[in-house]
């Protein structure tokens, strides 16, 4: 597997998103984001908006275009493209979690291969996220380990094997990513996403994450989970903006509900006379 990393140091968005978006039949995904990836217009904006948040600067990046490529192999297409779906999602996690992400699949029979349009920052961050050689080194040799282990059909591959790996990662972290366990952070990102989906009241987020052993904090402007005496913010699980639409949702459903109780009030109040 082949790993590429371009930066770009303008807001072009629009134009990565037409080269990407070639061909209209291509399978695309996205992560971090509201706007429907085929709504051109309202993806891109996102991007951009999400941009501005970015502490001017000039000859600064804005934009990663990234590209996964799977060496030459018998596979069916189909096939290909599953592994190339996972790899994007181990790949993404470890490289950007709560960066805004526009993946497309481009189906080229002799390279089957994925391209990424990545945010500079993550969400509403103000600051560049970059990473060092030694650390996009890093990620490239676990990729390619976790490729090795997971699809023995492909060829095996040691590209990025020869590159010493220096990381300070926890090896309990690093050993569940190689084997494509889930980590703490993805279980929690998965079980907070489940409640906030379901919950229809405030009263059924508390107990429902009381049952699961968490407790919402807030600090200032800062909000997230308490799990086992560790913060967990819902920035840094990417989930910020989910959060913040949940409380709006829940005033919505608060306020349906003091109108019902008003109606009910009011005719109530009428018969009465």
């Amino acid at each position: 597997m082949i790993i590429k990393s371009m930066s770009r140091k303008s807001t072009s968005f629009s134009q990565l998103y037409e080269y990407l978006t070639r061909d209209k039949s291509s399978f695309t995904f996205s992560r971090n984001t509201y706007a429907n990836s085929k709504d051109k217009k309202e993806f891109v904006n996102e991007f951009y908006d999400n941009s501005r948040h970015l502490r001017d600067a000039r000859g600064k990046v804005y934009m990663y275009h990234e590209v996964l490529s799977l060496e030459a192999n018998e596979l069916s297409l189909e096939k290909q493209k599953e592994i190339l779906l996972d790899m994007a999602d181990k790949y993404l996690y470890q490289r950007a979690e709560n960066h805004l992400a526009f993946g497309v699949v481009h189906e080229d029979k002799n390279n089957m291969h994925l391209h990424l349009m990545i945010s500079a920052n993550e969400i509403e961050g103000d600051k560049r996220v970059r990473l060092s050689k030694q650390e996009f080194s890093q990620i490239q040799q676990r990729l390619e380990n976790y490729k090795n282990q997971k699809y023995q059909e492909l060829k095996q591959s040691s590209f990025y094997q020869d590159k010493k790996d220096l990381s300070k990662e926890k090896q309990n972290e690093q050993e569940l990513k190689n084997r494509g366990a889930k980590s703490i952070k993805e279980v929690l990102k998965d079980n907070l996403r489940d409640t906030f989906n379901k919950a229809t009241s405030s009263i059924y987020i508390e107990n429902h994450l009381k049952s699961l052993g968490y407790e919402i904090y807030t600090r200032g402007n800062t909000q997230g989970i308490t799990y086992k005496d560790k913060n967990y913010r819902f920035k840094t699980l990417g989930l910020e903006k989910e959060y913040q639409q949940l409380l709006r949702k829940l005033e919505r459903i608060q306020e349906r509900e003091l109108r019902r109780q008003q109606v009910k009030d009011d005719r109530g109040y009428s018969r009465e006379r």
